[in-house]
């Protein structure tokens, strides 16, 4: 027998899990895996195996039947999920789901129409009703069957037109008039199946398989009014349509938001949303592909309650938001579970996923993300990707252009301004020597009127350096269609995104292909396989970051030349760092990611009514390399005494290569128990399942120095010193082992529960803490479901639900239980002879009672339907997070020798966090017009309850009872000086205490304990970070005739940043300073003085509120304006929807902020600017 799964190994294969294993399965998963993918033998074993697999479950369906009462079975419960099949296909699944057998002729009932049709445990007779009244078709219980026929109510109803374009069966009145067209959805794609009802009669039709469909109406002179069509489709707004003078109609028809969201996704498996007991937000794929940021978390702000996405920076290939679900309540890692088609933490994240490719996103964020247990603290995100449908061939490509600009770059004065500041300057530490001790006015006219470029010249740096546009584009191509036996979804991508650099390196490209491929063997057994693969390429600068080229070119001052009439560079302002030159010269690191992903799926319907098995493997894997060239480059220095320039060099002495890979394997296996019984008004789904994964990284990097060209760039061409070579590598493993299941209980759709367990094992603990327990429980009431709950209209639907949850965090460095060594080389010498010999040191003590952060969940909320078109959700949550790893270096004496970066963590800490969420939406139409109007709102505020703080902080300093800081790894980097003001006369300076140094124009600081003095005592501590507390969204939509437009706007309140923006001597200066600086000249100015420079002087380097600044916004986050091009014209070339369209994300943003975009990154805001992007593109069915 195989030894079980060991959770992890040293790398010498020592075990580190001891005695901590399951029992219950002793089958190594992933050495079973690698033997099938190896083994050709293996293979043949496992497709004989598959093939009598088949054969049993074909036999065994052959031979398993039983008559059941018809009548009986109406009041049966089922459930069925279907989209776009034809309605013989439907009927054919519900006689599979509830034993009853249809009767009907295909010459009377249309069996090609194309229906959609959601239920969740309902009964069969209302599912029949929603299904088959809509199409004019009535059925009759019989004996041991149901009779389809013909509704006799209907006065005058037409076959649809066949795909040829003729009418299948039907005879107009001489008088009447035909009426033609296409209903198309809001993508131009056709919509088969829509019911077509001249409004005040039982006339009407349906439309065919391409969307076509004709009426015959009463050419009637004398009636009251014009005629109206009623035109309606499950899933989407009915809409009623005025006929003038005009033979054809053409519709689009919108999507009903709330039809689509009845079945939602969840963990491990989908529910009612009627049912959900828990807090779930949805947002569908086609919300998401409105924007046209190619990175999709960016397109999460403002779409979902409680989800804060926050983009840090727009560099191509480096452009993800940091994700937040209900802010953040710990220390440690706060970012959520990332689930993308069942499989956690899928290798590549969500972040490169191509829009196109998703069906629809799910945020689990109370109890009901209990379910994924030791991962799942702080939320979870569910990502699933589109799956094809029984019918034809589809194609789908769709194309777009985008333009890119930054949303804020700032302002620089120019040189002659800035010549006067630093007169100005000068003129603070020498009084006596005038306002002109650099420059004369005749030197700053020259800046000014360019007459001597050489010496005075006048440079913008950010124009210099900057495009005003850089260009982005994506094509992709998707087909889908199938049978009821096999469907399939496959697609490609591939995206293009330019860098804002003038001639730089900076680039990203990307190809994906996706293959989603389900097959129904039969009745009970089905299996699928899904196949994904994408190449990522980056390119960057050398040897630097962003924020490098950022730094340098917000500190260049204007008075230097970024290129000298000649054409020659500049050489910047310290060691030959021209921002130009090193974005074009420095030299190019390429980065190529190749990320694949596949999944095997099987599931089996046992022989027992309910109950069922299935279960996946899926094998994740990257491999990233990088090469990096790093090169020298020549700049200019013009000397005016000597009239002659000068060389500098930038960058190495000589050419430097840096190669790297890193290959991450992450492989899972599950295997899941269901079972699902209805008795009468009791509706019981359940399953036990059990899940492994193991993940690997590996790592190894090497250097080269001292390259005589870059014309060879392979490691072996480097230099031959010992010196000039360099290596690396590292690598780690990590196991999880998993038992869990889930119960939910359905009395007459009106009082709902949920129970979720989970027993979780995680190699990241040491044995005896391995292992974890996290239950969760919800609670519904379907209020509205009540006999006695009679409100008329006003309220539809009312249902309250509350929920508890004990969720883990493992997302933690592992190894911390184990003491942890480093190599210094050269670390001391001895003897008389001194050199230096290497150092084994402890950089981390073990802490060998490491355990689970642990998030205790509670919520209430409740969810409203009023008036049939307003909708409203409403939760209140509390968390109580424990357990939380922190440093206790604060409590230990510095005589103990133990530096802070050697104290272990321990689980120490304590968070609360609380808040709300609230969501509304109201959708109605008139006539051709539809519209829509919504939003939500956040709030979320977390609460320190015990950190290691020092006995003797003074209360008003503690870190306990305020919200979590923006430093986590050190509280005390959040205390700051409150500023009041500057010093605008000596008198003030001298009446109010302030730090050493300070003069007239200087920030005044406020004492706050009053004792006469500024100092450390004075320092408070702020209520707010670096995330938001408050986040919200508004949608609005509109739709006349075949245009749309969408609008979302998105904000966020009660955020703060803390931003120093150099200015001085030793940088340049932004206009906004400049204008707003107090100065002689200006002894009203509201901020401090400029001096030599603001980070090192006593305006910044003693850490102050004046820069802590408001960084809450408002942005027009997405626009799209669409039309679909009417089906009449496009049907004659062939196509089945043709979309076009623009967008644009981020156009503007309201802010307090001013040089930089809100949303940038904390300390001197040296960050590649965020992106606002105009977008056109175009969708081509066919």
């Amino acid at each position: 027998m195989e030894a079980p799964l060991i959770l992890n190994e040293d790398l010498d294969g020592t075990s580190l899990a001891g005695d901590a294993r399951l029992p219950i399965v002793h089958i190594n998963h992933f050495k079973l895996m690698y033997f099938f993918l190896k083994s050709k033998t293996a293979y043949h074993i496992m497709r004989l195996s598959i093939l009598q697999l088949f054969l049993i479950g074909m036999i065994a369906a052959g031979g398993y039947a039983r008559d059941i009462n018809a009548q009986d079975l109406l009041a049966k419960n089922v459930s069925i999920q279907a989209e776009n099949i034809s309605l013989g296909t439907a009927l054919d699944r519900l006689e599979n789901l509830s034993g009853v057998r249809f009767a009907y002729s295909r010459s009377i009932i249309p069996v090609r129409t194309r229906v959609s049709l959601n239920a969740s445990n309902e009964k069969l007779s209302a599912v029949l009703d929603r299904l088959l009244l809509p199409l004019q078709i009535e059925y009759q219980p019989g004996d041991g069957q149901i009779i389809l026929k013909r509704s006799r109510k209907v006065s005058f109803l037409q076959e649809p037109l066949s795909p040829g374009g003729e009418q299948a069966n039907g005879a107009a009145s001489a008088t009447d008039i035909r009426l033609t067209g296409t209903v198309v959805d809001d993508k131009g794609d056709k919509l088969p199946g829509v019911s077509v009802v001249l409004k005040g009669t039982q006339r009407g039709t349906v439309t065919n398989e391409e969307g076509a469909y004709a009426l015959d109406i009463p050419d009637d002179k004398s009636q009251a009014g014009p005629a109206v069509l009623i035109f309606s489709f499950v899933g989407y707004l009915s809409q009623e349509v005025t006929v003038g003078t005009q033979a054809v109609v053409d519709v689009t028809l919108k999507v009903d938001s709330k039809s689509l969201e009845e079945v939602v996704v969840v963990g491990y498996g989908t529910q009612s949303k009627k049912n959900i007991t828990g807090s779930v937000a949805t947002v569908q794929g086609s919300e998401i592909t409105r924007s046209p940021q190619a990175n999709i978390s960016n397109s999460f702000a403002g779409r979902l309650p409680g989800l804060i996405a926050n983009n840090r920076s727009g560099e191509p290939g480096s452009d993800g938001s940091s994700i937040l679900i209900r802010g953040r309540a710990t220390t440690g890692n706060s970012s959520p579970l990332i689930v993308i088609d069942g499989i956690a933490n899928a290798i590549g994240g969500l972040d490169r996923l191509n829009p196109n490719d998703i069906e629809s996103i799910s945020v689990l964020k109370d109890a009901s993300a209990a379910i994924y247990g030791a991962q799942a603290a702080n939320g979870v995100i569910l990502i699933t990707t589109k799956k094809g449908l029984a019918g034809k061939p589809r194609f789908d490509y769709s194309f777009n252009q985008g333009f890119v600009q930054p949303t804020r770059l700032p302002k620089f004065v120019d040189a002659p301004t800035y010549a006067g500041i630093l007169n100005t300057i000068d003129y603070y530490r020498n009084p006596s020597g005038g306002m002109n001790q650099r420059y004369s006015d005749a030197e700053i006219q020259k800046f000014r009127d360019g007459s001597d470029p050489i010496n005075y010249p006048n440079t913008n740096w950010v124009k210099e350096l900057m495009k005003p546009v850089a260009r982005q584009n994506q094509h992709n191509l998707s087909v889908s269609g199938g049978t009821e036996k096999i469907n399939y979804f496959v697609s490609a991508g591939t995206l293009y995104q330019d860098g804002l650099y003038r001639d730089g390196v900076n680039k990203y490209r990307q190809y994906s292909v996706r293959s989603n491929i389900n097959v129904n063997v039969n009745d009970k057994l089905s299996f699928g396989i899904q196949l994904a693969t994408r190449r990522e390429n980056r390119s960057y600068i050398a040897g630097f970051g962003a924020s490098n080229v950022f730094e340098f070119l917000y500190r260049t001052y204007p008075t230097l030349p970024a290129r000298y009439p000649d054409g020659k560079l500049g050489a910047g302002v310290e060691q030959g760092k021209n921002p130009i030159a090193m974005a074009t010269l420095a030299g190019t690191n390429n980065s190529p990611t190749t990320v694949s992903n596949g999944i095997l799926r099987a599931s089996y319907q046992l022989p027992v009514s309910g109950l069922s098995v299935d279960g996946f493997f899926s094998a994740d894997q990257s491999f990233a390399f990088t090469k990096e060239m790093r090169t020298n480059w020549i700049v200019y220095q013009y000397n005016k005494t000597t009239q002659q320039y000068s060389t500098v060099l930038g960058g190495p002495a000589k050419a430097q290569m840096y190669e790297s890979q890193t290959n991450k394997a992450l492989l899972t296996g599950n295997i899941k128990l269901n079972y699902v019984k209805n008795f009468g008004d009791h509706a019981l789904s359940s399953f036990i399942a059990y899940e492994q994964s193991r993940e690997t990284q590996e790592f190894f990097s090497a250097s080269r120095n001292n390259f005589i060209t870059t014309q060879l760039p392979d490691l072996s061409q480097g230099g031959a010193q010992p010196v000039d070579f360099g290596n690396s590598g590292s690598s780690y493993r990590t196991s999880r082992r998993n038992v869990f299941g889930r119960v939910n209980y359905n009395y007459m759709g009106r009082y709902l529960a949920e129970v979720q367990l989970r027993y979780d094992g995680s190699s990241v603990f040491p044995k005896g803490n391995r292992y974890g327990f996290f239950p969760g429980i919800s609670l519904g009431w379907r209020v509205s479901q009540e006999p006695w709950f009679q409100t008329g209209n006003a309220i539809n639907d009312l249902k309250i639900r509350a929920s508890y949850g004990e969720l883990g965090n493992d997302r933690v460095n592992p190894n911390q239980f184990r003491d942890n060594f480093q190599v210094r080389n050269g670390a001391f010498s001895t003897g008389s002879n001194a050199s230096n010999v290497p150092l084994i040191q402890y950089s981390l003590l073990a802490n060998p009672n490491i355990t689970w952060e642990v998030a205790k969940k509670y919520n209430v909320g409740l969810n409203s339907t009023l008036f049939k078109k307003l909708t409203f959700d409403l939760d209140l949550f509390f968390e109580n997070r424990t357990n939380i790893l922190a440093s206790r270096n604060v409590s230990i004496p510095a005589l103990t020798g133990i530096s802070s970066s050697q104290i272990p963590k321990e689980n120490i800490a304590e968070v609360h966090n609380r808040g709300l969420e609230t969501q509304i939406q109201y959708a109605g139409s008139h006539n051709n017009f539809s519209y829509n109007i919504g939003g939500n709102f956040a709030f979320a505020k977390s609460e320190v309850i015990f950190i290691d703080e020092a006995p003797n902080t003074l209360d008003y300093q503690r870190a306990t009872g305020m919200p979590l800081g923006s430093d986590l790894g050190n509280p005390n980097a959040d205390l700051m000086y409150r500023a009041i003001g500057v010093f605008k006369t000596q008198q003030e300076l001298d009446a109010y205490p302030h730090v050493s140094g300070a003069g007239m124009g200087d920030l005044k600081y406020e004492d706050y304990n009053g004792d006469g003095k500024i100092d450390a005592a004075d320092r408070i501590r702020s209520q707010y970070s670096n995330v938001p507390q408050i986040s919200y969204g508004v949608n609005l939509g509109g739709g006349w005739k075949n245009l749309t437009l969408n609008v979302l706007l998105q904000g966020q309140a009660r955020v703060a940043q803390y931003v120093v923006v150099e200015a001085g001597e030793f940088s340049s200066v932004m206009q906004s300073r400049a204008e707003d600086a107090w100065s002689p000249s200006n002894p009203n100015g509201s901020s401090p003085r400029i001096d030599s420079r603001t980070g090192t002087g006593v305006n910044g380097s003693y850490k102050n509120t004046f820069w802590f600044q408001n960084t809450a916004f408002l942005r027009l986050k997405n626009v799209e304006l669409a039309y679909n091009v009417p089906q009449k014209l496009i049907s004659r070339i062939g196509l089945g929807g043709l979309r076009i369209y623009t967008n644009g994300f981020n156009l503007l943003t309201f802010t307090k902020v001013k040089d930089f975009d809100p949303e940038g990154d904390n300390g001197n805001a040296f960050f590649y600017p965020q992106q606002k992007i105009y977008n056109v593109g175009v969708n081509v069915t066919f």
